[in-house]
């Protein structure tokens, strides 16, 4: 798997948009799943954000694309809220690009249809030209399709461009998930669990992928593999009981007693530097 497509200039690290949460905090019928969160995700930065079962994780990732309104606190993109009147079919536009859990493509449509899919938000015709098949409609349509094909190749996937997606094996329908979320050439990329299911020969490609999005995206990843977020991350942010109890690099939150024992409990055993089972969390 690789990461070529139509490639936007690439910029150096802090140029360009940054997210920035900023006193995050929301509550659940009394359960407080965040509070007070704040991290920045820098364009042509790969973010983690790691932390046990239930810390918040993908709460937040649901309040910045709309699914989740927060209680209070600020959330902001490229200098423009996303609090206010944001709604998840707005991320496109914004530059902001996410994968599900699950792969969640549509089963109804094929791999390549389902790529194309993720284009819509940057189609150069109306659905007046659509509806009527007019030339620019058609037109418009072999652009997308040239440019789905191209990232279906690139991510090794292109002999499966007209299966249905439950004909195929998992690891193909993430591909093809992440290949949508791409093909809208976002300036931000949130990426929800996107090793869940695969295998370790199948993880090392994304790794592979993930850092060769870098010099052109930034990437935001919650993800509980922990070899996978050690080995590309940039910078990781730790949630537990819905508060950042930490923000570093990977060295540094490998070595970081209290996220050990946010991970392993109270019973934490330091071996050769390394906080024992740590790796393994």
């Amino acid at each position: 798997m690789t990461a070529a497509m139509i490639e936007p200039p690439a910029f150096t690290k802090g140029e360009g948009k940054t997210l920035l949460v900023e006193g995050l905090s929301v509550g659940f019928g009394g359960l407080l799943a965040l509070d007070q969160v704040s991290m920045t995700a820098l364009q042509g930065e790969i973010v983690g954000v790691i932390g046990p079962n239930g810390a918040g994780k993908t709460t937040l990732f649901n309040i910045i694309c709309g699914f989740v309104r927060a209680d209070s606190g600020q959330v902001s993109y490229g200098g423009s809220s996303l609090l206010e009147h944001h709604h998840p079919h707005d991320l496109t536009k914004l530059g902001i690009a996410r994968t599900l859990q699950g792969v969640g493509l549509f089963a109804g449509l094929t791999v390549l249809e389902n790529v194309m899919s993720g284009a819509q938000a940057g189609l150069r015709c109306d659905i007046g030209s659509a509806f009527l098949g007019l030339w620019r409609s058609s037109r418009e349509e072999h652009r997308v399709a040239m440019r789905a094909r191209i990232l279906l190749d690139d991510f090794g996937i292109s002999a499966y461009a007209r299966y249905l997606p439950a004909a195929l094996p998992y690891a193909i329908q993430k591909r093809a998930a992440l290949a949508r979320a791409l093909i809208a050439e976002p300036s931000l990329l949130l990426l929800d669990e996107p090793a869940s299911g695969l295998s370790n020969v199948e993880m090392d490609d994304l790794a592979a992928m993930i850092r060769g999005l870098s010099p052109r995206m930034g990437v935001l990843l919650v993800e509980h593999h922990m070899d996978l977020v050690m080995s590309v991350c940039d910078r990781l942010i730790v949630l537990n009981f819905g508060q950042v109890i930490a923000d570093g690099t990977p060295d540094s939150i490998r070595s970081n007693p209290e996220v050990a024992t946010a991970y392993l409990g109270n019973e934490v055993h330091e071996s050769s530097g390394h906080l024992q089972g740590f790796d393994d969390a």
